[in-house]
């Protein structure tokens, strides 16, 4: 494909009006570079309302509920570190703490080829932007076969408990709010390296502490996030409309990938 024809498509996609992603040199895009590096530096998070165009919306909303029978559904509890729970550990511990997280995801590898987001995901313009916000010395889209980007839904009760993510950032795009329910909150920076602060964790969990961040999350809205330190939830849909979004994985390294085990839990399946 040309490059002529690719940036078409890409435009089709992403409002390259507003955020001229394919420009990086433009006075637009370096204001655009410092506001999500100051925005995630802030609070943690950069959210781009409107960042991908309604019709692009439509047709990624459209596959996602055309292939829900194809969709591997996951419901477990964990603690916030997704690790095991200790045998001997004490109330004011929040590694003892259980919280529960189901959804659907759509695999890669069944994402149609002319899809929105197999478009964007695989455009070099979306990669350079996204690792120059995120201030990455070296960033690669993910080589994983079912894991490099996925649509998720979430239906009535579904919702992803407290936890802090493994991966340093996460980059996903709204595609369908839930019209009750389903909203993403997060306490920026409560851990650190040097600090797991198990008291504010505590107090997190316990809905005593106060600085709860709420991302609004409308539709086409693309979303930076350092979700290491910051302990981050989705509440529980309410209601029977899904709740849709496309999670766009990348990597330090070039050629990651899920390891089997991996693959297996998140999408019934390994390739």
């Amino acid at each position: 494909m040309s490059a002529t024809s690719t940036q078409i498509a890409l435009a089709d996609v992403i409002d390259l009006d507003r955020y001229p992603i394919d420009r990086l040199d433009s006075p637009k895009a370096r204001a655009l570079l410092a506001f999500c590096r100051a925005s995630l530096a802030f609070e943690g998070a950069c959210q781009l309302p409107g960042f991908v165009r309604p019709a692009a919306v439509d047709r990624l909303v459209e596959e996602a509920l055309a292939k829900q029978g194809l969709a591997h559904r996951t419901d477990d509890t964990h603690n916030v570190y997704f690790e095991p729970v200790p045998e001997n550990g004490t109330s004011d511990d929040p590694a003892t703490v259980l919280e529960h997280s189901s959804k659907s995801a759509i695999a890669w590898d069944l994402i149609a080829a002319d899809s929105p987001l197999r478009i964007a995901y695989e455009s070099d313009e979306l990669t350079r932007f996204l690792g120059e916000a995120l201030q990455m010395p070296s960033f690669y889209r993910y080589a994983d076969p079912l894991g490099a980007a996925s649509l998720m839904t979430f239906g009535k009760g579904d919702e992803l408990g407290w936890h802090f993510d493994r991966s340093p950032f996460a980059v996903t795009v709204m595609l369908q709010p839930a019209t009750a329910g389903g909203e993403y909150q997060y306490y920026h920076h409560l851990r650190s390296a040097d600090s797991e602060n198990p008291a504010g964790v505590i107090g997190a969990l316990h809905e005593t502490l106060p600085g709860r961040i709420a991302l609004a999350g409308e539709p086409g809205a693309l979303t930076m996030f350092r979700g290491q330190y910051s302990l981050h939830r989705v509440t529980p849909v309410e209601r029977d409309e899904f709740r849709i979004n496309a999670v766009l994985a990348y990597s330090e390294r070039p050629g990651d990938r899920l390891n089997s085990l991996t693959q297996q839990l998140f999408y019934g399946r390994t390739a």
